[in-house]
């Protein structure tokens, strides 16, 4: 499945209006809707403006990066949790799931 940069524009709107920017699953929609937008041509500032995300958090490969919050938080919850829970995986799969409509 090809997604266009308007369908990944709507995932990252559907995402972002569940979960804040900094939540595991809009940093998976959001990592794949720039990789979509670079693929269709896009500009790296081009598509940080399309699909409303800092242009300083996608490198020049086109790879879109967690902030510093997003990464202390992420390890701090590896830490304490231990393995992690199988809970708030199926949570994270289950937001992206919803906003890429699939």
């Amino acid at each position: 499945m090809t997604a266009t940069p308007q369908e990944a524009q709507l995932a990252v709107k559907r995402a972002l209006s569940e979960v804040n920017k900094e939540h595991e699953a809009a940093y998976r929609v959001i990592f794949e809707a720039v990789k979509i937008c670079i693929a269709a041509g896009m500009k790296r500032q081009e598509a940080a403006k399309f699909l409303d995300v800092q242009a300083r958090r996608i490198d020049r490969r086109g790879q879109y990066f967690r902030s510093l919050l997003a990464t202390r938080n992420l390890f701090r919850g590896a830490l304490n949790s231990g393995a992690g829970s199988s809970a708030d995986a199926a949570d994270v799969e289950a937001v992206v799931r919803r906003a890429w409509k699939r």
